[in-house]
């Protein structure tokens, strides 16, 4: 139990635990959310091309909007902004029950609601990281991120599988009134917390869009960390964008176990979050080990792209979620504590941009995989993808070293 000290030291933290469960919260229904989504999509379509480019317009307004939330989160009210997504979410559920009540479910509706719900997360994710990022004392910011990918590895092994569950006793419909309604909730869990607004003086020392951009150049722990997150997610999480297409048509697996092997990865990743907490937190390269661990998920891909069993398949999931334990940590770590406050949400907004790599890649691989079979496509860009990582780490020196 003392390896887990830095853990409960973050509950002595003034309004952490608000904070914490109100993140738990929005993760559950988000990953619930888009486990409903391909479900029903795979319900309408077999082609890869769609499970593809499902997870392309849920991710893609990363690429577009990291920047611009990134600088937003710097100039105004982090909370504020927090606020306002919890409100504009369950509106979005609300606008996806009315219609579930009155329309059958198409693509073009799916792919149309996917992508404002992906510009919502985006909204979401940097101002969350970096509102935590102020709440938390800088002793324990380290312990503040590995919990915060607790809570989130929690929702992804959660959220599926209440998901399905409950679409089998009730309606879309009903199932979507009732999350809007749960979701507005959040805003109770983070009254009567601070602000936590950053000084003018501090704001016009670090303004402007590009800051960020031009902070990130001169500083190469975090242009190497973001080259990794941007390749990394381009060719290392195929395994993850293609888990529906492989549950349902080369395992043919019923609704639950669909949803089951969707948390795969989520529950790898929170039981490694769990038991390698002591690890995670002591790490003094984190930059090496997030190498490694991208190098592990690009190895990973290939491994699972020869599953042919449900079973095995589930567990190559849950080894790699294991893996995404490392890949999240260690580049998050980096990214906040190298980066002064007020520009850690334009940073965050370039590692918005890196995540958003991840959706080409699984278009890239859903369009190929019509042509060349998807397992195939998971092979050639997985290597690939292990390639561009060792060219980085060879020009990046800074990655090497050792971290406080």
């Amino acid at each position: 139990m003392y390896f887990y000290s830095d853990f409960l030291n973050l509950y002595k933290e003034k309004f952490y635990s608000k904070f914490a469960a109100s993140c738990a919260l929005i993760y559950s229904i988000r990953f619930l959310d888009f486990t409903i989504i391909a479900w029903l999509l795979t319900n309408i379509s077999d082609n890869p091309a769609s499970i593809g480019a499902l997870v392309f317009v849920k991710f893609i307004p990363m690429m577009f909007s990291g920047l611009i939330t990134g600088w937003l989160v710097d100039k105004f009210s982090r909370l504020a902004i927090i606020k306002f997504v919890i409100i504009s979410h369950s509106i979005y559920l609300m606008s996806w029950a009315s219609y579930m009540l009155f329309f059958s479910v198409n693509i073009e509706v799916i792919f149309l609601m996917t992508f404002i719900s992906g510009i919502l997360m985006s909204i979401d994710i940097s101002s969350r990281i970096s509102y935590l990022s102020s709440l938390l004392k800088r002793r324990v910011i380290r312990s503040g991120i590995a919990a915060n990918v607790i809570f989130l590895n929690l929702a992804w092994f959660i959220g599926p599988n209440i998901g399905m569950f409950f679409l089998e006793l009730s309606s879309s419909a009903i199932l979507y009134t009732s999350l809007s309604l749960i979701n507005i909730l959040g805003l109770l869990f983070l009254r009567k917390i601070p602000s936590l607004n950053i000084l003018k003086y501090k704001k016009e020392t670090y303004s402007g869009f590009i800051a960020g951009i031009n902070f990130a150049k001169k500083k190469p722990i975090i242009l190497g960390t973001l080259l990794i997150v941007g390749f990394g997610n381009l060719t290392a999480f195929t395994f993850e964008s293609m888990g529906p297409y492989f549950a349902k048509f080369i395992y043919e697996a019923s609704p639950k176990e669909f949803s089951f092997m969707i948390s795969c990865q989520g529950l790898g990743a929170l039981i490694g979050s769990i038991f390698l907490f002591p690890m995670l937190v002591k790490i003094t390269r984190p930059g090496f080990v997030f190498f490694i661990a991208t190098i592990f998920l690009c190895t990973g891909s290939i491994i699972f792209s020869y599953s042919t069993s449900f079973f095995i398949g589930c567990i190559i999931l849950i080894i790699l979620g294991a893996g995404t334990t490392f890949f999240m940590n260690m580049h998050s770590r980096i990214l906040i504590t190298q980066t002064p406050n007020p520009l850690r949400g334009r940073v965050g907004g370039l590692q918005q941009f890196g995540i958003s790599l991840f959706p080409i890649g699984s278009l890239i691989t859903g369009l190929l995989g019509d042509r060349l079979g998807v397992p195939v496509t998971i092979r050639i860009i997985a290597i690939l993808g292990i390639l561009c990582l060792l060219v980085i780490f060879f020009l990046f020196r800074d990655l090497k070293n050792i971290i406080e």
